[in-house]
């Protein structure tokens, strides 16, 4: 046993240089069609980089099993390239997860200062570019957890949806597919809208789709009645009071028999569980300037001051899990 957990913590110590090294692949567009083979000197050539570099990159690839080699060249195993076909948002998460990485290494700082370091003025400097990178990143995390939310009954009542913060439309655009008579009304800030027009342009379903901008905290929210309102990963940004309002004001957009969901990484009692929102809880932390991951309990007393009935909570999977609450 003692044995086990040596190398467990060592490995979980080590993990760092296998993630940078894919992380550090798809920054260099390794995994951006058309998947062309690599030859380590044409390559570096091209894109003006060291060429021993790229040919140590690539050898570590081949080690992980991500990349092979053919002759001179190197390509991506069958298995790996349909991942990256068959879901494209990969490899817009694994830009944002560099990006997180980074964050990852303020953890020291955090935790000597007791609140989150300032960021860097070049990750400043990023914005907006970073907003459409992170919003389609959100998409591919929705895309996990979409099928559980979609298999939940009830969805043939439900004609009209309010999703508040749902910027990039991870949830509205598969739903809209999905549910042929449904029509989503998208709530978000002005930037997140504006990155979401681009993105659902050219789906034929993206005239269900109606997006309004305004912040939920401080504006009025669209009109309704609707039969559900989704909050999806929004909560954790915000203080406790401030989300106990926007409860309060989305409840009062409901119509009776409607329900609201909410979905977020959700904490046990003890608060050391589930282990993704542990973790995401300490990446708040040294991420945001007052992010949190909230109990359960408290989800769902927010729930209950505002008249909802609250039912038995869904996990959906990585730590993420879905409160509902009903308006008798």
């Amino acid at each position: 046993m003692k044995g086990y957990f040596a190398r467990n913590l060592f490995d979980i110590a080590g993990g760092y240089a296998p993630a940078k090294i894919v992380l550090t692949a798809g920054k260099i567009g390794f995994f951006t069609p058309p998947f062309d083979p690599v030859e380590p000197e044409t390559f570096a050539g091209n894109h003006h980089v060291s060429q021993r570099g790229i040919y140590l990159l690539l050898q570590a690839l081949v080690a992980l099993g991500i990349f092979q080699k053919r002759g001179e060249a190197y390509l991506l195993k069958e298995e790996v390239r349909d991942l990256f076909e068959r879901y494209p948002g990969l490899r817009w998460d694994l830009v944002h997860q560099d990006h997180l990485y980074r964050v990852w290494e303020r953890l020291d700082e955090g935790v000597r200062m007791g609140h989150s370091p300032d960021p860097p003025e070049e990750e400043l400097a990023q914005y907006p570019d970073s907003l459409e990178v992170f919003l389609r990143a959100m998409n591919m995390h929705a895309s996990g957890l979409f099928s559980g939310i979609s298999a939940l009954p009830g969805w043939e009542k439900v004609a009209q949806l309010l999703d508040i913060g749902g910027g990039g439309a991870g949830f509205a655009l598969p739903l809209v597919r999905r549910l042929e008579a449904l029509t989503v009304t998208l709530f978000d800030l002005p930037d997140a809208i504006a990155v979401t027009e681009r993105i659902i342009q050219d789906d034929p379903c993206a005239n269900r789709i109606h997006l309004c901008t305004g912040n939920a905290y401080a504006d009025p929210l669209p009109m309704g009645p609707f039969d559900r309102i989704l909050i999806s990963h929004l909560l954790h940004i915000y203080p406790m009071e401030d989300n106990q309002r926007l409860i309060e004001r989305a409840a009062s957009r409901l119509k009776r028999g409607g329900d609201l969901w909410l979905v977020d990484y959700f904490l046990d009692e003890d608060e050391m569980a589930p282990l993704e929102a542990v973790l995401f809880r300490l990446l708040l932390f040294i991420g945001t300037p007052q992010g949190e991951c909230y109990t359960f309990a408290t989800a769902r007393q927010w729930l209950v001051r505002v008249g909802l009935t609250v039912r038995e909570p869904v996990p959906l999977g990585r730590g993420n899990s879905l409160l509902i609450g009903s308006k008798g």
